[in-house]
């Protein structure tokens, strides 16, 4: 087995630099690490050209099926290369059973912007023990990340991979230095999906396909349909997300009460999902709303996987602007999304995160905020730390959104896809 003391000893240095000096030498770093990758062989092209592929993805669920596209489209490219793919804790569930990569590994760092701060040094340090346990010894030719923060371009350029592609980073000059393949984004492709495919097509790679997938197996399926097995015969089952990430994205569970009520009333049972943290909300629900119409899985702790399966088994979904709505729409679900960004403010840019992450591949009404409350006028959307913004939002205009959806599905030939 090689040893690579050599270039992990340099990160301990350049962790212990930083640490008394308050400040990386970038310069010196990337030097050293130059010519250690060089001696050790990394530098040199394989003979047989790529043949082993790094994969890095490390945010959230939703984010992880948006760039499903371009990791079929790059195995498209290198049928025969070895693909790792490495996605963050929480996510490995749902990347377990991805067809197209040779190995999953889960990794979990926390994020944080490209200046300066003990939290960079903490990346440093762990993506340099995580490169020698699991990138170092298979010689990386390609990375690809989508990201462009520091924990992503950090960690392609530790992975050693000869060739790293990646987007640059407009607001900092990370990519320019740990990335020789940035790409620059094309200001009329706003979609997450069609981004990161136009980072495969900048890089000279084909693209065929722009569908996105999800990826769960026979036992997630039958447990899935063991928890809804003789639920609410006859009505229209919806997926209910409740959840989200970042409490600004929640939407107040009184709230959805008020039109979970009136939606059961023409013909729905709600299947309400969730983890840990929404097992106090969906019993709120659960006690409030008729019995026969209500299925509560949050407290079961399902995986990604199951959750997927479960969501696969039902007509329509409404919740928060987070994973399960992803989930819903790459298996072609219609979604009513609550937003907590608002109307003003997309209208004003025709982008940014409202469309970047728009439900993909499916029908979908998304209600948003009409315009950003006290203390968010800056942003544009709700950065506010609790549900904020997004109370504006009227429970009768999800009663109406349901509507809508409805009666589209009842006259339109669209079939739904599981």
């Amino acid at each position: 087995m090689e040893n690579f003391e050599s270039l992990y000893k340099i990160g301990e240095e350049t962790v212990e630099q930083a640490l008394k000096t308050s400040q990386i030498n970038f310069g010196l770093f990337l030097q050293e690490m130059e010519q250690e990758f060089a001696r050790l062989g990394f530098r040199t092209p394989r003979r047989g050209g790529v043949e082993r592929i790094l994969i890095l993805r490390l945010d959230a669920v939703g984010d992880f099926i948006l760039t499903s596209a371009a990791i079929r489209e790059l195995r498209a490219n290198y049928p025969s290369a070895f693909i790792t793919l490495v996605v963050n804790r929480r996510v490995y569930p749902l990347a377990e059973f991805c067809p197209y990569v040779n190995e999953v590994i889960p990794f979990d760092t926390p994020f944080v912007s490209p200046i300066y701060n003990r939290n960079l040094l903490d990346i440093i340090k762990n993506s340099f023990e995580f490169a020698r346990e699991n990138f170092w010894s298979k010689r990386y030719d390609l990375s690809f990340t989508s990201p462009a923060d520091a924990t992503h371009i950090f960690m392609s350029y530790i992975s050693g991979a000869r060739e790293r592609i990646g987007h640059s980073a407009e607001k900092n000059d990370w990519s320019g230095i740990f990335l020789n393949h940035p790409v620059s984004g094309d200001k009329n492709i706003l979609h997450s999906c069609l981004i990161d495919l136009h980072l495969l097509e900048a890089s000279g790679l084909k693209v065929n396909r722009k569908d996105v997938e999800i990826w769960f197996g026979n036992e997630d399926f039958y447990t899935a349909e063991n928890l809804l097995k003789d639920f609410a015969p006859g009505k229209i089952k919806v997926a209910v997300g409740i959840g989200a990430n970042f409490p600004e994205r929640k939407y107040p569970v009184e709230k959805y009460l008020e039109a979970f009520k009136k939606i059961i009333d023409k013909g729905a049972s709600l299947v309400i999902l969730g983890g840990p943290a929404e097992v106090k909300d969906a019993k709120f629900l659960q006690e409030n709303l008729p019995a026969d119409s209500v299925k509560n899985i949050a407290e079961l702790k399902l995986n990604w996987r199951v959750t997927a399966a479960v969501i696969a088994q039902t007509n329509l979904y409404i919740g928060n602007d987070t994973g399960t709505a992803h989930c819903a729409a790459a298996l072609k679900i219609p979604v009513i999304v609550v937003n907590r960004n608002s109307k003003e403010m997309v209208e004003i840019l025709k982008k940014g995160e409202y469309y970047n992450f728009f439900p993909y591949q499916t029908e979908a009404i998304v209600l948003l905020c009409e315009r950003p409350l006290e203390g968010c006028e800056k942003f544009g959307n709700c950065y506010a730390g609790k549900p904020h913004c997004i109370t504006q939002i009227n429970p009768a205009e999800i009663v109406k959104a349901f509507d809508e959806m409805i009666y589209f599905k009842m006259f339109s030939r669209i079939k739904k896809i599981s």
